[in-house]
């Protein structure tokens, strides 16, 4: 069983200025056993990171799917951009998340001794709030490019007012990310089976 309460690993600054309102949802960019990423136009300009992502998980690149995820919105209290509460990316799967903003970094829970979680999808939600709730919370640099397993415990920042923010993720799996709503590459085969989206959190692979 995974410990949970881990770091997420900086790869550093990446300087990005992204200016176009977007919502884009685990967009696929590439097939799993691919090689070629098959980029949207308006996502060319996120090709720096997915650079990154691959060479620092070469290794299971080819045999994954990548998904992109990319959004520039007005964020305020009430509207965070991300669904609020403390969670994992990936919870029991071996899913790697890059994720990377230009201000308001995501909260990251680091404990000095790391702890289990029931391996249940909603019975774990209330026990990451309860313990993360109660800190250490750590934030990192903006425009830092992070890597997050399922033992990284995170959640959005809290805000002070509305203004503009980009937020961008990187998801490799090697899953189907099958949710309704999820954003579309109409330049890669979409015969997948779309399974519907609850109003509490999802888990993005939704078919299992």
């Amino acid at each position: 069983m995974a410990k949970y309460g881990k770091p997420p690993i900086d790869l550093g600054r990446n300087d990005l200025s992204p200016v176009e309102m977007m919502f884009w949802l685990y967009c696929p960019v590439k097939m799993a056993g691919d090689t070629q990423l098959v980029i949207p136009d308006n996502l060319t300009q996120f090709t720096p990171l997915l650079d990154l992502a691959r060479d620092d998980c070469s290794s299971r690149w080819r045999d994954s799917y990548i998904y992109l995820s990319a959004k520039r919105l007005f964020v305020s209290p009430e509207n965070p951009m991300n669904r609020p509460g403390w969670h994992s990316d990936g919870f029991m799967t071996d899913d790697l998340n890059y994720v990377w903003s230009d201000r308001d970094g995501t909260f990251f829970w680091e404990p000095e001794t790391l702890v289990d979680f029931t391996q249940n999808h909603e019975a774990s939600l209330p026990e990451m709030e309860a313990k993360a709730s109660q800190g250490p919370i750590i934030t990192y640099p903006d425009k830092h490019f992070l890597r997050l397993d399922e033992t990284v415990i995170h959640r959005v920042a809290d805000l002070s007012g509305s203004h503009l923010r980009s937020f961008v993720k990187i998801s490799v799996s090697q899953h189907q990310y099958n949710l309704v709503g999820n954003s579309i590459n109409h330049r890669l085969p979409n015969d997948w089976y779309f399974a519907p989206r609850s109003e509490t959190r999802n888990h993005p692979i939704a078919a299992e």
